[in-house]
């Protein structure tokens, strides 16, 4: 909770309209934070401030509409949130946004979406927002991971599926990728600018994310899926005390229900980290550090 007199901090979260990412923005509404909130569509977008501001009265909340599957999408909604930014300062980074496609669905780009939405569109969104992430005295970026990325390794030689499309495969890479992210970004800024990434794993939560776009078996596993599964707010209580919590209260770099713990021993393998940084960079069009 920000004190009277200091400077309001702000943040933004992806896949803000629904699950998680919703209640997220919720409590960091609530805590006083200026919430920069997106969503795939403006109508989403539109009702999710609604929402927020149902619960925070007067909070500084706003909502930018960007299809993370675009990366020309990506690079506008971060140009819009730095022009909107108090002070050019952004103090925190919550990754969340996430889909499931039953079948192989391409980019505008050519990328395998869950691929690009899942993990391609943080590393490119953090890039974009990483001069006003270094201008608070400690900026944090949260990746809303799975338990799921401890199941898989990285297939170099078909890391988009093109040649054998698994669904479950296929979200269970894109969140390996974003765990490997996190660790290898933590890496790079250590002792050179005063950013720290988190990982978290919220565990099995009761959210309709692998039902939306899905058929069929793989619509069947995600609803039992969920049937055991935390309500969002309850996960997005885990995620949020990541970003509001002192750093002292925060030793660790990932987290599984509001536990340290280690990520997959792949995760932490730094040969896959570097090969994967520079194929994001090459697939982005862009240099990141």
């Amino acid at each position: 909770m920000d004190t009277p007199g200091a400077r309001r901090k702000s943040c933004v979260v992806t896949g803000a309209t629904s699950g998680i990412g919703l209640e997220a923005a919720r409590l960091l509404a609530a805590a006083g934070m200026t919430v920069f909130g997106i969503g795939r569509t403006a109508d989403a977008c539109r009702w999710a401030r609604t929402a927020v501001l149902a619960e925070a009265p007067g909070a500084d909340v706003r909502f930018i509409p960007a299809d993370l599957s675009s990366l020309a999408n990506v690079r506008s909604a971060a140009a819009a949130i730095r022009s909107a930014l108090p002070g050019s300062r952004l103090d925190r980074l919550i990754h969340n946004a996430a889909t499931v496609s039953p079948r192989y669905a391409g980019t505008a780009d050519g990328y395998e979406r869950q691929f690009v939405v899942n993990y391609l569109a943080a590393f490119l969104l953090t890039r974009e927002l990483f001069p006003c992430l270094v201008r608070p005295a400690e900026a944090r970026i949260i990746a809303v991971s799975s338990g799921a990325h401890r199941r898989c390794r990285i297939d170099w030689d078909d890391l988009m599926g093109r040649r054998r499309y698994r669904c479950i495969k296929a979200y269970r890479r894109s969140k390996l990728a974003l765990v490997i992210f996190a660790l290898e970004l933590n890496r790079r800024v250590v002792a050179r600018f005063p950013v720290r990434a988190i990982g978290v794993e919220p565990g099995v939560v009761d959210t309709d994310l692998g039902e939306k776009t899905t058929g069929g078996l793989v619509k069947a596993y995600w609803r039992n899926r969920r049937k055991r599964g935390r309500p969002p707010a309850e996960a997005a209580a885990d995620v949020v005390r990541l970003a509001v919590e002192p750093s002292t209260d925060i030793p660790a770099e990932y987290w599984r229900l509001r536990r340290p713990c280690e990520p997959s021993g792949y995760a932490r393998r730094v040969d896959a980290a570097l090969r994967l940084w520079q194929l994001s960079e090459k697939l982005c069009g862009t240099d990141f550090l």
